[in-house]
């Protein structure tokens, strides 16, 4: 393999990236590679290094952190066909390697993986000119990704600060009516979220698209219609295993674009960070990013 670079985020995982990373670079090592290690230092330096990285050549650029980190890579690589994407899950949600098969708590497996070269091609959304190669939601995930990443990381570990934050969310948040425009179908529904997939977990392990392939070129949408509170937290634990699809009040679609509209704003997260509120647009950009997996 030819240069290959490593972008770490130490603070990814409160901390838990800076722990591991000695050991992921000694394992990079003793595998055959060599990387050029860049340090991020604030929001949007994964992306620029990224970016420059594949400007200067680089066939690989790792992604060492959690999911926002994974983010901002993508967005840096996505305009890059000939440098291929290798993700190292060292953060606190870690979500999108399950798509690919590889358990989050195993950096030792996506290393490995990245070794032996083999490449895919995957699906990217975009979204208000930003791209997400996982899960975009509206509504009360998005709700939940803000007050996990203000609230709950400081409170609770790494694991729990989203469960943390959904209950939280729960006490506060109304469902919306929206419009929502899915290639030539428009429904409408009073609703609690809106997620627009390609993979299929998010909010550390929440298998929220169980059918979603980051192959097929399109975006799984789950829709949550009106529950009251108490029905919602019943059904919540469901999301775990995918069974909330046998929810009445959940309905699945299948769309390349998509387009939300609300009754009043709602906040819009992609791959676990707060992009805006709605009324908002997704595009699926299919086989768009050259992956190890």
């Amino acid at each position: 393999m030819q240069e290959v670079v490593a972008i770490v985020n130490r603070t990814a995982g409160r901390g838990k990236c800076e722990r591991l990373w000695p050991q992921i670079r000694a394992y990079l090592e003793e595998l055959g590679l060599q990387p050029k290690v860049e340090f991020t230092r604030g929001e949007g330096d994964a992306t620029n290094l990224a970016q420059a990285a594949a400007n200067n050549g680089a066939q690989a650029v790792l992604s060492v952190g959690g999911d926002g980190t994974l983010n901002e890579v993508v967005n840096g690589l996505v305009d890059n066909p000939d440098t291929t994407l290798g993700i190292i899950p060292a953060g606190s949600g870690n979500d999108f390697v399950r798509s690919l098969g590889i358990n989050p708590a195993d950096w030792q497996s996506a290393c490995r993986v990245i070794a032996r070269g083999h490449t895919q091609a995957v699906d990217l959304g975009q979204v208000n000119g930003r791209h997400f190669i996982n899960v975009s939601g509206v509504g009360f995930d998005a709700t939940v990704v803000d007050c996990a990443n203000t609230w709950g990381k400081a409170h609770f570990p790494s694991s729990l600060a989203y469960v943390a934050a959904v209950l939280k969310t729960l006490r506060e948040f109304k469902p919306s009516r929206v419009k929502i425009q899915l290639d030539d179908q428009e429904i409408e529904a009073v609703s609690w979220l809106v997620a627009v997939a390609s993979g299929q977990y998010f909010g550390g392990g929440m298998w929220i698209a169980p059918n979603a392939d980051v192959h097929d070129g399109f975006f799984d949408v789950c829709v949550l219609s009106d529950l009251s509170k108490l029905a919602f937290l019943l059904a919540f634990p469901s999301i775990f295993s995918g069974k909330h699809l046998r929810n009445p009040a959940v309905k699945l679609y299948r769309a390349r674009q998509v387009s939300v509209t609300a009754d009043r704003p709602m906040l819009v997260q992609a791959d676990g960070e707060v992009i805006g509120t709605t009324p908002i647009s997704f595009t699926a950009r299919p086989a768009s990013l050259r992956i190890f997996c």
